[in-house]
Parts: structure tokens; C-alpha cells; sequence
């Protein structure tokens, strides 16, 4: 073999002496990159969960703050209905109010005048008959009788008043009333006519609508559910 050969064999033996990779300790590289990532994430995740135990934080409080607030609101929605009913029916309440009782006693309209609290005031409803003849608008003897007496009451407070008419479902039409809509908005407009034109109730008070057969109590299918849903409602606001 030429001297030359022999000399380059002997310089690549030599360096691959001294560029040999040692691969047993390499796993520590994988290793060590896998633990930094680790980390990493609990860095993050730690990160993380402070900030989002800080956001439950801030929304408890901010839920605790809401619910006070609506606590209070009811409170004083409260007070605002016992206030109002004591100015309508005196502070021994509606019960031992011997006038208007008198009134419903001696017109048997027991049955036929309701009256409850609500959230929003006190509904007075009366219930088909009382006001208006059937399928008719125009206001009965009677019903005038009920109205006054029911004015009496709303002439002692300054709250705006709302002023409902309601049907059955049984379909109305003639020249007059083509659906139980225009008969239900005619009968409120004749109530508040009456409190504005003959008692002399200040019009910006009073708000009128028509709800037709729409938004019953009872059920239409039996001649008495039929009669609960033929109504009126005057609602005295808080």
C-alpha cells in the first residue's frame, strides 16, 4: 500500500477518535427539554388559575353587591304597596274599609269585584256584567254606580292609573266592533272617558289598552271561565 494511503487512513482513524458522539447520555437533552416545557405549562396554568380565582372573586362580589341591591328594591317595593293601600283603603287595610265593603255588600258585587295586590299596584278588576252589557260598550246604570265609588278612591292619591279591557275568545263581529280587540279597547277608553269627563281625573294619569281574547285567566272551554275572562282591569301603579 503507498505511503500516502497509509498516512490518510491514519488521519480519519484519528479523527473519529476524537469526534465519536457519545450517545449513551443523550436521552438527558430529550429529557431536559421535556421537563422545560413541563414547566412551562404549569407556569402558565398556575398563571392562570390566579387569574381566573381573581375573576370569581371579583364576580361574587359583584353578585353579592346586586342581590343587597334587589333585596332593598323589594323592601321598598313593599312599603311602597302597604303606603298605597293605606292612603285607598286607610291604614286598617282593605278589609275593615266599611264604606267601599258596604258598597259591594249592598250591590251584591261581592263576587264580581276583585281587588289584589300586585307587584306593579292594585288591580281592581270586575269581572263581565258589572260595567258594560254583553258584546255591548256603553256603560250600564250600575256600572256608573261602581265607577264613582271606585273614583273615590283614586281621587284620594296622585298615581297614574292603567286601564285594561279583555274578552273571551268567542268571535264578535259587526258593523261596530269587528273583533273582540275593538270591543275590549272600546270599553277601557269608555272607563276612562267617565273618570276624566265626569269626575274630572287628570287624562295624563290614565293609559288605556285592548287585549281582545288575548291574555286570559281562565280557561275559554266553560261558560264560567268565559266570564272571568270578560273583564275590566284598573290597575293603580306604586
Amino acid at each position: 500500500m503507498p505511503k500516502r494511503e497509509v498516512m490518510k487512513k491514519m488521519e480519519w482513524k484519528n479523527f473519529t477518535k476524537r469526534h465519536k458522539i457519545n450517545y449513551k447520555n443523550s436521552w438527558l437533552i430529550t429529557f431536559s427539554d421535556m421537563m422545560t416545557i413541563i414547566l412551562c405549562f404549569f407556569i402558565v396554568f398556575f398563571t392562570f388559575s390566579a387569574e381566573e380565582l381573581s375573576m370569581l372573586e371579583s364576580i361574587k362580589e359583584n353578585l353579592s353587591i346586586k342581590v343587597e341591591n334587589l333585596n332593598e328594591e323589594n323592601e321598598k317595593l313593599k312599603e311602597e304597596q302597604e303606603s298605597l293601600k293605606n292612603l285607598i283603603f286607610g291604614e286598617e287595610g282593605m278589609e275593615k274599609s266599611d264604606d267601599f265593603l258596604k258598597f259591594l255588600k249592598e250591590n251584591q258585587l261581592e263576587e264580581s269585584v276583585y281587588i289584589s295586590e300586585v307587584d306593579k299596584g292594585i288591580v281592581i278588576r270586575f269581572k263581565d256584567g258589572v260595567l258594560f252589557p254583553s258584546g255591548q260598550g256603553e256603560i250600564t246604570e250600575k256600572g256608573y254606580g261602581v265607577l264613582k265609588e271606585i273614583s273615590r278612591k283614586i281621587e284620594q292619591i296622585s298615581n297614574n292609573i292603567v286601564i285594561e279591557g279583555f274578552t273571551d275568545n268567542k268571535p264578535i263581529r259587526n258593523s261596530k266592533y269587528p273583533s273582540n280587540w275593538e270591543l275590549s279597547t272600546d270599553r277601557a277608553i269608555g272607563v276612562a272617558k267617565y273618570f276624566v269627563n265626569e269626575i274630572g281625573i287628570n287624562q295624563d294619569r290614565i293609559s288605556v289598552s285592548g287585549y281582545g281574547e288575548q291574555r286570559p285567566i281562565d280557561t275559554n272551554d266553560t261558560e264560567e271561565g268565559r266570564a272571568n275572562n270578560r273583564r275590566i282591569e284598573i290597575t293603580i301603579l306604586n
